[in-house]
C-alpha cells in the first residue's frame, strides 16, 4: 500500500459486516492468543466493546483447538477470534454461532459463513504488513472514530510481532499515517542503545544481544563508563557526543560478534511514541509479552484496560522474565546448539521462553544460515518454536509450511508465519520430526534456486 492509499474495499466491506454483528449483540465472547500481539488484539477489542456499551468475556489461550471453539460457542451471542481462527474455520463454522475472525496468519481457505477478516485475503502480507492487533484496530475505528485513542495498544502488537523492523508497511503504515494526523502517535529515531534507564536497558537487551553486556550488569556498567556516561543515566539525558560514543562502542562489539550489517539496520528502526501514555510501543509490548510468557496474560489484558496495579505488576514480571531469558541465553552460549544441514536446534524446558530464545539465537548466537528451533517437552507433547531471518526467506524458506508438513507426518500439527512458526508433536517422535523439517527446508531452498 502506497502512502495515502485507500484500504481495499473487500476488507472494508467485511469490517462493516462485523460492525453490524457487534451492534446486534449485547455480549461478546473473545478468544485471543497469549503473546503480545494476541493480548494487544484482545485489549483493543475489549476497550472498543466496552465503549460501545456491550459486555464481554475474554479468554487468552496458547493455541486454538476444536474443544476451545466448541466451549466458547456454548451460550454465546457472538464469537470473536483474534490472532487466531483462520486455520480453524471448519470448527468455527460447525458451531453455527455468529463469529468474527480477526487474524493475520495465512489462511488455508476463506469462509462465507464466518466474518473472516484477514489481510492475506486482499493480497496484504500478514507477516510483515498487518499484525492481528492492527486488524482489530481497523475494526475498532470503524465501530467508533473515538477509538483512535487505542492505537498505542495496537502498536504494542505490531512491535511485539516485530513488524516494524524494516519499516512500517501496508495496514500498519496506514494506521501510523492516520494516527499521526490525529496526533496520537509520533515516530522517533531508532538507536543501538535502549530508551529509558540505560544500565537496566543494556542488561535486558536482546535485540541487539551484546555479548559481555546483555545479562551482565557489571559489563553494562563498564560500557557506560567507557562512553563517559553515568550509570544512573537515561537515554534522554545523553548529549550528542555521548550518544554517538555509546552507539559506536555497541556497534564495535556487535561487529566483533560477527553480526551482519542487515541485522544492525533492523535494530535501529524507527520507534513509536504515544504522548497520551508517555510510553513507546516497544515498552508496552515487552510488558505484555512478559505477562503472556509467564502465564499472567490476564494481567496483560488488565494493563491494556488501564489498570494501574496491572502496570506495576507487569513491570515486576518483566524484570523476572528478563532474568530468566538471560539465564537461558547464557546456557545456549555456553552449551551451543545441535546443527543439522538446514536447521539448528536446542532443548528448552521453559515453553514461555522458547520464542525469544530461538529468535536471539538465530540472530546473535547461532548460524544465521540455518533456521533455529527450540524444543520443550510438556504433558500434551513436544512444543516446537522456530525462527528464521529475512535472508532465509529470500532463499525460499517457509517455516509455517515446514512446521505444518513435518508435524502432520508424525501425528502432530503446526503453522504460523514464514519467518516464525510453531508445532506440537508427539513425545518420542521429535527426532523424526527434526529430520523431516531439515529435509523440507532443504527442498524449499533447492526449489528457490531452480
Amino acid at each position: 500500500m502506497e502512502p495515502g492509499a485507500q484500504l481495499p474495499e473487500k476488507l472494508l466491506s467485511r469490517i462493516s459486516i462485523a460492525k453490524e454483528e457487534l451492534e446486534r449483540s449485547s455480549e461478546v465472547r473473545i478468544i485471543s492468543h497469549y503473546d503480545a500481539d494476541g493480548i494487544s488484539s484482545a485489549g483493543v477489542l475489549c476497550n472498543a466493546i466496552l465503549k460501545a456499551g456491550k459486555r464481554f468475556h475474554a479468554t487468552l489461550v496458547k493455541g486454538l483447538t476444536e474443544q476451545i471453539v466448541q466451549e466458547a460457542a456454548e451460550g454465546s451471542e457472538l464469537l470473536i477470534f483474534s490472532d487466531m481462527g483462520s486455520s480453524h474455520l471448519d470448527a468455527i463454522e460447525a458451531t453455527g454461532c455468529k463469529a468474527i475472525v480477526l487474524d493475520h496468519h495465512a489462511p488455508l481457505r476463506d469462509s462465507d459463513k464466518v466474518v473472516h477478516i484477514n489481510p492475506h485475503i486482499v493480497g496484504i502480507d500478514g507477516m510483515t504488513s498487518a499484525s492481528a492487533s492492527a486488524m482489530c484496530m481497523l475494526f475498532a475505528v470503524n465501530v467508533d472514530e473515538g477509538n483512535w485513542d487505542l492505537l498505542h495498544i495496537a502498536f504494542a502488537g505490531i512491535s511485539g510481532d516485530r513488524q516494524a523492523i524494516r519499516g512500517l508497511l501496508g495496514i500498519n503504515k496506514w494506521l501510523f499515517e492516520e494516527g499521526s494526523k490525529r496526533g496520537v502517535i509520533e515516530a522517533v529515531p531508532g538507536s543501538l542503545y535502549p530508551s529509558g534507564k540505560l544500565l537496566e536497558g543494556l542488561y535486558a537487551s536482546t535485540d541487539p544481544y551484546i555479548k559481555g553486556v546483555s545479562g551482565d550488569r557489571e559489563g553494562a556498567r563498564k560500557l557506560l563508563v567507557e562512553a563517559g556516561i553515568d550509570a544512573e543515566a537515561s537515554a534522554r539525558d545523553l548529549d550528542e557526543v555521548q550518544a554517538r560514543k555509546l552507539s559506536s562502542l555497541i556497534a564495535l562489539k556487535l561487529v566483533e560478534q560477527g553480526v551482519p550489517a542487515a541485522t544492525l539496520e533492523e535494530v535501529v528502526h524507527e520507534r513509536y511514541f504515544f504522548p497520551q501514555t508517555g510510553m513507546e510501543a516497544g515498552d508496552l509490548a515487552s510488558l505484555l509479552n512478559a505477562c503472556g510468557r509467564s502465564n499472567n496474560e490476564g494481567m496483560g489484558l488488565a494493563l491494556t484496560l488501564g489498570d494501574q496495579d496491572a502496570l506495576d505488576g507487569a513491570r515486576k514480571l518483566r524484570a523476572e522474565y528478563v532474568d530468566e531469558v538471560m539465564t537461558g541465553l547464557e546456557r545456549i552460549a555456553r552449551e551451543g546448539v545441535t546443527a543439522m544441514e538446514n536447521i539448528q536446534y536446542f532443548v528448552n524446558e521453559n515453553l514461555g521462553l522458547s520464542g525469544i530464545l530461538s529468535g536471539v539465537t538465530m540472530q546473535y548466537l547461532g548460524d544465521r544460515n540455518k533456521a533455529t528451533i527450540a524444543l520443550s517437552t510438556h504433558d500434551e507433547g513436544v512444543k516446537v518454536s522456530s525462527r528464521g531471518t529475512f535472508q532465509l526467506l529470500e532463499q525460499g524458506v517457509d517455516l509455517a509450511a515446514a512446521m505444518r508438513e513435518g508435524a502432520n507426518k508424525v501425528g502432530g500439527f503446526g503453522g504460523g508465519h514464514r519467518i516464525a512458526a510453531g508445532a506440537t508433536v508427539p513425545i518420542g517422535r521429535e527426532e523424526e520430526f527434526l529430520a523431516l523439517v531439515d529435509g523440507i527446508i532443504g527442498k524449499q531452498k533447492s526449489k528457490k534456486e531452480t
